[in-house]
């Protein structure tokens, strides 16, 4: 997959969880403690959030790192 499919991506995710607020991945993992978009982020950018001290981002946080993402 290239940037732009990963991208579209997580865009998708983030719809459904706007939309819908979880998905079947994951069997049924809430949205906002499932790590498909921090997998996604890791594979566009490199960007890595995780761990014991890391909070977990917010529907918010997710549109605006999306934003973040295709302005660079």
């Amino acid at each position: 997959m290239n940037r732009e499919e990963l991208i579209k991506e997580l865009e998708f995710c983030i719809k459904l969880w706007k939309e819908r607020g979880g998905c079947k991945f994951g069997k049924s993992t809430r949205c906002n403690e499932c790590a498909a978009p921090y997998l996604l982020l890791k594979l566009i950018s490199g960007e890595v959030i995780h761990g014991d001290n890391s909070k977990r981002l917010s529907l918010e946080d997710w549109e605006d790192k999306i934003k973040e993402i295709k302005s660079n």
